[in-house]
């Protein structure tokens, strides 16, 4: 009796198992790269600092980001080298070109 309540049991248990599901869209996150930015630069993406944006250069590494429109800015200290305003789509790589004021 004891037997058969223990496996009455376990397949109750075994029968409420919760159904697992995965959703994914297949599209690839676009990408940022930053080229020619400053050693010392950082980068921000919507007010929330990346890093430094040399490390961003497309070659090595490039920075994943959510679809839509991004305001992005290479800060040194607190000057702001450059400000721009992007717009990511599905696995496209944005370009951001800094170019300092002696190579203008």
């Amino acid at each position: 009796m004891k037997n058969f309540l223990a496996l009455a049991v376990a397949a109750c248990l075994t029968a409420c198992a919760m159904p697992t599901t995965q959703v994914s869209t297949g599209a690839p996150r676009p990408t940022l790269i930053v080229q020619g930015a400053p050693a010392d630069a950082i980068l921000y993406v919507d007010g929330l600092a990346a890093g430094n944006a040399a490390q961003y250069n497309g070659v090595a590494n490039s920075l994943l980001i959510e679809e839509g429109v991004h305001h992005v800015e290479l800060r040194r200290g607190a000057s702001v080298l450059m400000a721009q305003k992007i717009f990511a789509s599905n696995g496209e790589s944005s370009k951001l070109v800094y170019a300092s004021e002696s190579t203008k």
